[in-house]
């Protein structure tokens, strides 16, 4: 009688297991189709991650979507637009991946699917090497880039903002994300304004899709930062 048990557990086991070989799945069969296939990207537009130009797409995160796209051998296709627009496709399934520099605070999070942070970018307040950088900024004037978020960062620290199009001419400190301020030969001063963790969005529900692209992003993060050095510099 034991042994019958026993081997009716052990029975059970393996048919569980075998049911649960292929996990995690995609509902929408994601993956499956990409492979060999089409893979429809939507791309918003946030340089230097994704840049438009006159031809083909450039920017860090296009030059990784073909690469993902190549691994699968599938052709990426490329769809220009907003965020809000490209989300509700991925949220019903009428694109299969959405990049554009997003973070993982996207309020979109709640409706399809993320990534892990591959890349985490921390927003910092740099100075020329020949200078102390500073222990706070207060009443200081930081150079920004027009349009940027981080202006009311700097606020909130005392500083007064210089709204500029181009760092590289600011005759300032300069507040910029910390690869780039290591490319303009800038040291970093103790003073994180803010870090902002970098993901790819992907249809609901498709666990397979999203471990292959987590797969994908962990084998080549440490690329990440090279690659936009990159960009900026081609600009």
């Amino acid at each position: 009688m034991l042994t019958r048990r026993l081997l009716f557990i052990v029975l059970i086991v393996c048919v569980c297991v075998a049911g649960c070989s292929d996990l995690p799945r995609d509902p929408k069969e994601t993956l499956r189709h990409a492979q060999g296939g089409r893979l429809r990207v939507g791309l918003v537009e946030h340089p230097p991650w994704v840049i438009r130009t006159d031809g083909e797409p450039a920017g860090a995160e296009v030059e990784l979507v073909r690469r993902f796209a190549a691994e699968l051998g599938a052709t990426p296709v490329w769809h220009w637009g907003g965020e809000q627009q490209h989300m509700e496709a991925l949220k019903h399934y009428q694109l299969d991946l959405v990049v554009g520099g997003m973070t993982d605070e996207t309020p979109w999070g709640k409706y399809v699917g993320l990534t892990s942070p591959y890349f985490e970018e921390r927003i910092k307040v740099g100075v020329p090497r020949s200078m102390q950088p500073p222990a706070s900024v207060k009443g200081t004037q930081v150079a920004v880039r027009s349009g940027e978020a981080v202006a009311s960062d700097l606020e909130r620290k005392g500083a007064a903002p210089v709204r500029v199009d181009d760092l590289s001419q600011a005759n300032l400190p300069v507040a910029a994300p910390d690869w780039q301020l290591e490319q303009m030969g800038l040291t970093p001063a103790e003073i994180e304004l803010r870090t902002g963790k970098h993901v790819w969005a992907a249809p609901p529900g498709e666990n397979g899709f999203i471990k292959r692209l987590d797969e994908f992003l962990y084998r080549h993060s440490s690329e990440i930062k090279g690659l936009l050095q990159q960009e900026v510099a081609k600009r």
